[in-house]
């Protein structure tokens, strides 16, 4: 069972903390530290939880630039957030983009 709590717009998912006042991640109680970048793209997605966004979208959401390629470096960056935090949230809807679950014991069985 998953535990949701939203406090002080932090976002807990189980064994991960997103504070997005104080830009810290904590995941098994220990900080992570991760770039500017990845801490948006994290948040956003967390704070939208089970709906589906296209590469696009996210770097729309979360990026101030309106470089054209740009959308290319949501890849590598959800790559570097599940090596870090080693979480299994963030999955790829291949052939659209991303969705962060917070059921993801059943969508891995799904996948």
């Amino acid at each position: 069972m998953i535990i949701v709590i939203e406090t002080d717009k932090s976002v807990v998912y189980g064994k991960l903390q997103i504070s997005p006042e104080s830009r810290t991640v904590y995941a098994d109680e220990q900080e992570v530290v991760i770039t500017r970048m990845e801490f948006d793209v994290l948040y956003f997605l967390a704070s939208n939880s089970d709906i589906a966004f296209t590469r696009e979208q996210i770097y729309d959401a979360v990026s101030k630039d309106d470089y054209s390629g740009g959308a290319y470096i949501i890849r590598d960056i959800i790559y570097r957030l599940r090596a870090k935090l080693k979480i299994t949230n963030i999955r790829t809807l291949h052939g659209y983009g991303y969705k962060f679950c917070i059921d993801h014991e059943k969508n891995n069985a799904m996948s």
